[in-house]
């Protein structure tokens, strides 16, 4: 593709969903059918895929769900191994321990449909799927993040503290390439890595996500941003209002209305918006049933023997690429998150590429899944905030909703819960005027 037809790169990376388990259901007769590798409705392929709960001893096979809220499963390393079963002999794995991983909870392999997630509807039926979209490794939120920032991990699952490595933003400040975070909550993902918690507070190239639409309305290009990041607000820091991150127990609906704030913030300056390409996806797929297996992918530990190395990749995930640059199709690449990274080193690496160890990593570019030479002349409308469902409501994809009651599930304290608040406590106290500057109305959280 012709790089010079794009100004700007953002990424939106949400948390913890698996392809089929958001958008498995394209492929269904009922959902229009489209060429995706999702879910099927022949008896014979859900029985091929069905997992059995090792409590109860029944199968269950892939069935909508009927719940906005779903107890958040275990994930870390060791869950993974579990989720995706004994190896077969050609090396690809059944997928077919999810249930056991989740101690019995059925509700691991089910899916949502466009009824409940119209946003994500929307961008999918509009622009370029990618299933073929992994996490980089199997493994939890905090290497996968990594993974995606750096091109490599020092960590193999969730810690309290983020250890000090080499991001993208460094990258970029590197390059003399303009960035930018625009976070939804007080703490974006990195304020867990403490050599961050100064610029996180004090530094313009974090904004608040209300700044987004403006910004994209009347900043000049001369300091306009060329790589955006979207930060939600995440399920396990402390916050005010709704996650909005898609992080179980976190329903999917605060994620719905960011990603329309986003897409509507970029998409009205339709001269900018010609420029840029928007990749959404998801760190990890959060323990929830896919049916692709992992590929062989292999990730060296880093610094070596830190622990096991990976011999694959991590489990499919969302991800859409949404971009006027970009038909309405599915594209069959093998990706992975240092696909972004790789499309940034080929944008504004200057030749030189990301890095040795992203530039050599088997995956393509997300460059593969730009396939226009100039901006589409159409722009499809996206839904209405109204058209997303109210956490109030019962999920349309619910057959019993006379008999349906909302859940309120509290998250489950993990590690990423633990370096969130060793974060606030420590911007709390260094940068309480910053913090208050910047979210007035969340004053509560820092205890002035």
């Amino acid at each position: 593709m012709d790089l010079n037809l794009f100004d700007t790169v953002v990424v939106m990376l949400m948390e913890n969903r698996s392809f089929d388990h958001m958008l498995g259901y394209l492929s269904l007769p009922k959902y229009g059918g489209m060429k995706v590798d999702g879910l099927r409705d022949d008896q014979a392929w859900l029985k091929s895929v069905a997992n059995i709960n090792p409590l109860d001893g029944f199968s269950y096979e892939p069935m909508p769900l009927e719940a906005w809220q779903i107890p958040d499963p275990p994930h870390e390393r060791r869950d993974i191994t579990i989720q995706l079963g004994k190896p077969c002999g050609d090396g690809s794995f059944p997928m077919d321990g999810f249930i056991a991983s989740a101690s019995g909870d059925s509700e691991v392999m089910c899916y949502y449909t466009g009824d409940d997630d119209p946003v994500t509807d929307f961008l999918a039926r509009n622009y370029c799927i990618c299933d073929r979209w992994f996490a980089p490794i199997p493994a939890s939120t905090q290497p996968n993040r990594l993974m995606a920032m750096s091109g490599y991990s020092l960590i193999e699952g969730n810690v309290t503290e983020l250890p000090n490595q080499t991001l993208v933003y460094d990258w970029l400040n590197n390059h003399s390439v303009r960035w930018r975070v625009y976070h939804d909550g007080m703490f974006p993902f990195f304020s867990i890595m403490p050599r961050w918690l100064p610029a996180i507070a004090t530094s313009d190239s974090f904004r608040r996500i209300d700044r987004l639409a403006i910004d994209a309305e009347l900043e000049a290009d001369a300091t306009w941003p060329q790589v955006i990041f979207i930060e939600p607000t995440y399920t396990d820091a402390p916050n005010m209002g709704d996650a909005t991150d898609d992080h179980s127990p976190s329903s999917i609906l605060g994620g719905q209305r960011l990603m329309l704030k986003v897409f509507n913030a970029l998409a009205a300056n339709q001269a900018r918006w010609n420029r840029t390409v928007m990749i959404l996806t998801y760190d990890e797929h959060g323990a929830f049933f896919d049916h692709v297996s992992p590929i062989p992918l292999p990730t060296i530990a880093t610094p070596p023997a830190a622990y096991a190395n990976f011999s694959t990749s991590g489990v499919r995930v969302p991800a859409i690429v949404i971009s006027p640059l970009v038909s309405a199709r599915v594209c069959g690449e093998v990706f992975d998150h240092t696909s972004i990274l790789k499309f940034i080193g080929e944008k504004f690496g200057m030749g030189g590429g990301y890095s040795p160890v992203v530039d050599a990593r088997p995956v393509a570019s997300v460059s593969k899944a730009i396939d226009l030479g100039a901006p589409r002349t159409d722009s499809p409308p996206p839904p209405a905030d109204s058209q997303i469902p109210s956490p109030s409501a019962p999920p349309p994809s619910s057959p019993s909703q006379a008999s349906w009651a909302p859940r309120s599930i509290p998250p489950t304290p993990n590690n990423n819960t633990v370096a969130f608040r060793v974060a606030a406590a420590k911007m709390s106290a260094q940068y309480a005027h910053q913090l208050i500057t910047k979210f007035p109305d969340q004053r509560a959280l820092t205890g002035k």
